[in-house]
């Protein structure tokens, strides 16, 4: 069978051109704009953003795939860094430098969840970060409890900093790492064990969730 066609330069830039315009829609309005918007803010032709993307769940899986293109190249880059830890600092650097650079990212992930559940975009990045995980833990300068998932949940949580304006949500997304990667630090496993209080904590979160508001204040009633 022969490879597919590479689409026609002027098929591929139309596209980017209603990416970079969906990404200035979302710091607009977030994801809610509709193919007329997106044509609009464009400039080009409603018939063209269609042929494009039939649907607006077409702008995201590709918004999405967009995204895997940005941190692939994140994991090339830190392939070359020779210490695992680096290879690790490296990584959360990038993805988060990304996510603020590129804030409808994180946003087109959680769409995705529900329109492809099961989409496999970016699971074959996973065991790369896996490998320099287990290299950071073999130096002595990681966690022997934190995984490669962990990792990602970071990104995906300092995520939610997007919602923030520029140059807010670069100086909490770098103050918020600084704090996360301290606790990283195979040193910061004195505190405490990931893992051996897991259901204990569990049970306080659900406690916690459930108390009243009022209590244990000095003016609750009795």
């Amino acid at each position: 069978m022969s490879a597919p066609r590479a689409p026609r330069p002027e098929i591929a830039r139309s596209r980017e051109q209603l990416l970079d315009a969906a990404e200035v829609l979302f710091e607009k309005q977030g994801l809610g704009f509709s193919l007329h918007d997106l044509a609009t803010q464009a400039g080009l032709g409603v018939a063209t953003t269609y042929r494009r993307f039939s649907s607006h769940d077409d702008v995201i899986r590709a918004l999405h795939a967009r995204s895997y293109s940005y941190f692939a190249r994140i994991y090339d880059e830190i392939d070359t860094i020779e210490d695992g830890w680096g290879a690790v600092e490296g990584y959360l650097q990038r993805a988060i430098a990304v996510n603020n650079a590129h804030p409808a990212f994180p946003a087109t992930a959680r769409r995705m969840a529900h329109i492809d559940p099961g989409s496999t975009v970016g699971a074959d990045l996973a065991p790369r970060l896996a490998a320099h995980v287990s290299r950071a833990q073999a130096e002595g300068t990681l966690r022997a409890d934190v995984n490669a998932a962990d990792l990602v949940t970071i990104v995906s949580e300092l995520g939610v900093l997007t919602v923030l304006p520029e140059p807010a949500r670069s100086i909490m997304a770098t103050r918020h790492l600084r704090l996360i990667t301290a606790g990283l630090r195979a040193e910061s496993r004195v505190f405490g064990d990931l893992g051996e209080t897991a259901a204990a904590d569990m049970a306080r979160m659900r406690e916690l969730a459930t108390q009243p508001a009022s209590s244990g204040r000095p003016d609750a009633p009795a």
